[in-house]
This record gives structure tokens, sequence and C-alpha cells, in this order.
């Protein structure tokens, strides 16, 4: 039996909620630690709003959880471990006009590889920047990648750059007409 990829994005404002309330944090000292307004963390927590990539990577990163403690999956001891694309669990930032696949049970691993889709025209809203270091291959589309301190550059389809993920780093659909699927491998994982 196929299912659908396994979204979630009603469940993450709730998930966010109850880690909040679990650590007896008020919104107030969420949005001064992360820089994210309280109102804004509000309305993410009732559902009634979108969160971008890097303000979710802020949050997890402020709590101290892993994208996986927002998105549950059935744990998996024996290996190898395998995901089914039905099974991949999918975080989807209507804002940004993209997709982030986890392409692992968990993120407890050494690198945390992850499928991208971004829509025509889409990219991600703020600059990543995490330890560790970022691999990116680029399925299907043309990605505009920019990296502080170098120009920005194109990448086709088969192409692929590495870099450290301290340098502030951002991705983009360069196509206003055809949409972007890149892999993505961090390590360690970053969410």
């Amino acid at each position: 039996m196929t299912n659908a990829p396994t979204t979630l994005p009603s469940s993450i404002g709730s998930a966010l909620r109850k880690v909040r309330t679990a650590r007896s944090l008020s919104l107030a000292e969420v949005a001064e630690a992360t820089r994210i307004s309280a109102s804004f963390l509000s309305l993410v927590e009732k559902d009634k709003s979108d969160i971008t990539i890097g303000r979710l990577h802020r949050l997890i990163e402020y709590y101290g959880i892993s994208i996986t403690d927002l998105l549950p999956f059935a744990a998996h001891s024996e290996y190898p471990q395998i995901v089914r694309e039905p099974e991949r669990r999918m975080l989807h930032s209507a804002a940004e006009g993209v997709d982030v696949y986890l392409l692992t049970v968990d993120t407890e691993r050494q690198m945390m590889p992850l499928e991208v889709v971004f829509e025509p025209g889409a990219g991600l809203a703020e600059p990543g920047r995490h330890h560790g270091e970022e691999f990116v291959l680029v399925l299907e589309g043309v990605l505009r990648l920019e990296l502080e301190g170098s120009e920005p550059r194109t990448l086709e389809a088969g192409d692929s750059a590495y870099y450290p993920g301290e340098r502030p780093h951002l991705l983009a659909n360069a196509s206003d007409s055809e949409p972007l699927r890149v892999v993505c491998i961090d390590t360690p994982p970053t969410m």
C-alpha cells in the first residue's frame, strides 16, 4: 500500500508550542532569544501562519531539538535504514515556495541528507549558517548559490558544490519557469 509523503504542517505549530510550554518558556522569552516576534510565534503555534526554514532552524537550535522531534516517524533500529519515497517526512514552506524532504529516519547520524524542491523563482528567505559542512547536488533545474565572500554561482543538473556551513549561504531557483530539485547533505545534522 502506497502512502502520500508524511506532511504535518498543521502539527508543526502544536509541536513547537508543546516544546516551549514543556520548558516553561513564554513567547516573549523565545522571541527575545531567537529574534522572531512573539506575535508571529503565536500565529505559528496556532497553525495560522507558515514559517520559513530559517526561522524554524533558529527555533530548533534554541530549543536544542531535532526536526524529527517535530515530524515524528517510527524508529528503525536495524540497518540498512530505508526510507521509501512515499514515507518521507516533508516540511513545506509556502512562504518560500520550498519543500524539504528528510531522506533518513532521524537526524541522529553523522550527516543529514535532504531533497529540497523549489518552485519556479523560489528561494530561501534567509541565509543558512551552521557548524560543519554542506554538499549540494543539482538533480533538476538551475540553482543560484550565494556564498558569503564569493560571487553568486549558477549550477545546473549534475553540478555540485561543497562548502563550509559556517559561511552564510543562500539557495534559490534561478529559473522563473521550471522547478529546482537538489540533494543537500549537511554534516553534522543541522535540524
